[in-house]
């Protein structure tokens, strides 16, 4: 074996960290986002009279699209920190093995 294939990928692992701390970044924005987005939830659906059903399927047709939207965000970004620690991973190894 020669130098070059024992030796880790020191750009690869720092693009790899890179990568990760912004999938972690995402993660924090989605859950700060979904804090935010189901705080009021609880007073906007007990705020109705009794012949508001309507808008309250309304209201929780959005509630659910809010929800399926950060789920998406949320595996998006889960997608992308795995994605960062599988290139951390792969530039710590060596070629050769």
């Amino acid at each position: 074996m020669n130098a070059e294939t024992t030796r880790p990928n020191r750009p690869g692992r720092v693009i790899g960290a890179v990568i990760f701390g912004l999938g972690m970044i995402m993660l924090v924005v989605v859950f700060a986002l979904a804090a935010s987005a189901f705080a009021g939830i609880p007073s906007a659906l007990g705020s109705g009279t009794a012949d508001s059903g309507p808008a309250l399927g309304e209201q929780l047709g959005a509630i659910g699209a809010q929800a399926l939207f950060l789920l998406v965000m949320a595996y998006v970004s889960s997608l992308v920190a795995s994605k960062g620690l599988e290139l951390y991973q792969a530039a710590r190894t060596p070629s050769g093995e």
